[in-house]
């Protein structure tokens, strides 16, 4: 039952690609596995579904109050379950808000459904924005992805604070499990710096790199993971990469 979420308040910087390969990974290896889509943008739910944009779940969890265990539906060719999202997602966020409901109320909402899982990947929305915070709760961890430019760095140093702030206030919060370097192009002066930094600030919760690839677009394209559309690719072994390290870092590699 462990919950990770895949945050960075900057956009842009892979969390979608990241949530569905690192599910998609665990569920290779057997484990029960949800996504659960709280990006407004739907952009996890799209990937996985065909384009369709019309899975509403997260509005229906929390505004209409159906469960989260019915809602959770298992996706066609793939072997985890999906809380879908799509702009109501936002809208949802904003009712719980301007309804002042209590700060735990979305974990409360998805604690049945996170029981029957042994993770729960929630790609979260890409700002600090209503429903920010009280979405992270959920999370036992983070993985920040990031790219090497000097706002992406940014905003896993809000990552860490936002955590921080969590579980001063709540009394307990996400723990930073891993920081993982998108995108990245070794070869220019930038992306080379960006790494250095990134080591000498998060030094071991620093994760192998994932190389910017174009194949990204076209397995998210086909509704594939890079697993099935390209497991030759560099990326596609990067991101095995990362999500061995994951399952090290949280099962002593078993």
């Amino acid at each position: 039952m462990t919950v990770i979420a895949v945050a960075n308040q900057k956009g842009g910087v892979g969390k979608t690609t990241l949530t569905v390969h690192l599910a998609a990974y665990l569920a290779e290896l057997g484990r029960r596995v949800v996504i659960v889509d709280a990006d407004p943008q739907g952009n996890a739910t799209s990937w996985l579904t065909d384009g369709d944009t019309d899975r509403d779940d997260m509005f229906q969890l929390l505004v209409v109050g159906r469960p989260a265990v019915t809602l959770a539906r298992p996706v066609d060719g793939w072997s985890l379950r999906l809380l879908g999202g799509n702009y109501r997602t936002g809208e949802a966020f904003v009712f719980l808000a301007a309804t002042g409901k209590p700060f735990d109320t979305v974990a409360q909402h998805l604690r049945p459904l996170v029981a029957e899982a042994d993770y729960t990947l929630v790609d979260m929305p890409p700002s600090k924005g209503a429903g920010f915070k009280e979405t992270l709760f959920v999370a036992d961890w983070v993985v920040v992805p990031t790219q090497l430019e000097r706002l992406s760095l940014e905003g896993v140093a809000f990552m860490a604070r936002t955590a921080q702030e969590i579980t001063a206030q709540q009394g307990r919060g996400p723990r930073l499990l891993g920081v993982v370097p998108n995108m990245t192009r070794r070869q220019t002066n930038e992306h080379r710096q960006g790494m250095t930094d990134l080591v000498n600030t998060f030094g071991p919760v620093v994760w192998p790199p994932i190389p910017l690839s174009v194949k990204v677009a076209e397995a998210s394209s086909f509704g594939k993971t890079l697993f099935a559309y390209a497991p030759n690719d560099i990326v596609t072994k990067a991101l095995r990469e990362v999500g061995g390290r994951l399952v090290e870092n949280l099962e002593g590699g078993k």
